[in-house]
């Protein structure tokens, strides 16, 4: 017979651990969130104004944070896709969206294709300095007039059998590390008739006669990191600058997008908690009408909401993330942890300026930071309303 002392009581200040993550990736946690607390959250304010340096990239190469879960043949760690996660959610701790958002770019939206599909020697031109933080990579896909539409992308390659070398046109808007890359990873159309099989990706770098970086966008968030229109004018590359198969671009570049996808997710997740346990910390601290506006029904009701969505969100990104790292491709699962992750996070920071009040409005606090850099979210790597189209056409719609 139970007796009262020995019913297991509620501990909410337990450490909580999801069954997908070992020792070593707590050991790891803990070694990423100190870096971006010690080494990058101090000049969180000062890079909104400047963009995050290129030192960045070297640092965390030189700390074996840009190829967690790469193969150690290219200088990478060797680990599963559970580090990258780790990555995704501690690096949040830089207090710094664009910055986050920059790094992604570089190891999780640029660098898988080119593992996946790049040859020996991409590989050894691209992959090995960019592990190493010594090359910056980006990626091109966004049109001035194709962008969830990716069908519609007009930068045109063409092949030039004299040469045995291809001449590329056309632009890219919204590229992130734009201004600083060293290659971009680029969506063009070879072939206008042939649909889906007419895309081709090529990898074009940067210095080469006829890339124009026109000019440096800027943004409602993500200030720390640059974000570029490109033009290119006659830019010759040679034939073994294609990445994977000619015509199969499209294929190549809808994969990439899944992965990207879910690291979004997580990061959105990743963002909302950190934003939700500052205003709870604020919370406890701000007084009104005589006692902590955190013990108000009102404000407490609000931070049960933000904790129940932000645990939602958190379970879907794990086990999806569980399904793909054991071969699975669950795009299904994938599209709604990005859609509810992305979209519960602004609701998080929008409810935090709330509770801050005035003061949440203002950049002193960050949360207004926050809130402009989660928002985002919400739009790259897939708009809702495309989230919501391959969710429902999976159900046969």
């Amino acid at each position: 017979m139970a007796t009262t002392s020995s019913v297991v009581k509620p501990d909410y200040a337990a450490k909580k651990k999801h069954f997908i993550f070992s020792d070593e990736h707590d050991q790891l946690r803990e070694s990423i969130r100190a870096f971006a607390i010690k080494e990058l959250a101090p000049h969180a304010d000062e890079w909104e104004e400047t963009t995050f340096p290129d030192s960045v990239f070297h640092r965390m190469g030189e700390l074996g944070f840009l190829g967690l879960d790469k193969p150690e043949e290219y200088g990478g760690q060797g680990g599963d896709y559970y580090t990258a996660l780790v990555l995704a959610e501690e690096i949040a701790h830089a207090n710094s969206g664009g910055l986050a958002m920059g790094v992604a770019v570089h190891t999780d939206m640029a660098m898988p294709p080119i593992l996946a599909f790049g040859t020996e020697e991409q590989k050894q031109e691209w992959v090995v300095p960019a592990i190493k933080g010594e090359k910056i990579l980006c990626l091109g896909i966004t049109e001035p007039d194709a962008g969830s539409d990716v069908s519609g992308v007009k930068t045109r390659a063409v092949y030039d059998q004299a040469t045995d070398e291809y001449v590329i046109n056309g632009s890219k808007t919204y590229i992130t590390n734009g201004h600083r890359a060293d290659v971009i990873v680029l969506v063009t159309k070879t072939d206008a008739d042939a649909g889906y099989d007419g895309f081709t990706l090529f990898l074009v770098p940067m210095d080469a006669p006829g890339v124009i970086r026109e000019k440096k966008l800027e943004k409602l968030g993500m200030h720390a990191s640059d974000t570029a229109l490109l033009a290119f004018q006659d830019v010759r590359v040679p034939a073994s600058a294609v990445l994977g198969e000619v015509g199969k671009g499209f294929y190549h570049i809808m994969w990439e997008l899944q992965g990207e996808r879910l690291i979004g997710a997580a990061g959105s997740v990743a963002g909302a908690q950190l934003c939700m346990d500052r205003t709870l910390k604020y919370a406890l601290e701000r007084q009104a009408f005589g006692r902590q506006i955190g013990k108000f029904q009102a404000i407490r009701h609000k931070f049960a909401d933000m904790a129940t969505k932000i645990e939602a969100a958190r379970q879907l990104v794990y086990m999806t993330a569980w399904r793909f790292n054991n071969g699975e491709y669950p795009v299904r699962e994938i599209s709604m942890a990005k859609l509810y992750a992305s979209r519960i996070a602004v609701e998080v920071a929008d409810d935090c300026i709330q509770i801050h009040g005035g003061a949440g409005y203002m950049k002193e606090y960050g949360v207004e930071r926050s809130w402009r850099d989660l928002r985002l979210n919400r739009i790259g790597a897939g708009t809702d309303e495309i989230m919501l189209d391959v969710i429902g056409r999976s159900y046969g719609l």
